[in-house]
């Protein structure tokens, strides 16, 4: 079997003035399959990093929206 792997995240790159550069897309290496097509410790790891990759996002938005609400006012 070839090497296969799972896209699991996106990093969002910025330029020192904050702005987006790029993502930059995060993958992990697939070897024993369940039946999700991935191994039990893949799984839970694309779980924990989705779920900090997602606060983070959230964060980012949040305090994104506060400062055009600032700006606007």
């Amino acid at each position: 079997m070839a090497e296969q792997y799972q896209q699991v995240a996106f990093i969002g790159l910025r330029n020192p003035d904050g702005s987006f550069l790029l993502d930059v897309p995060l993958y992990v290496k697939v070897s024993e399959l369940n039946k999700n097509g991935m191994t039990n410790m893949q799984e839970e790891l694309i779980h924990r990093v989705s779920d900090t990759m997602i606060k983070r996002y959230e964060k980012q938005i949040s305090e994104f929206v506060s400062k055009q609400k600032e700006v606007a006012a």
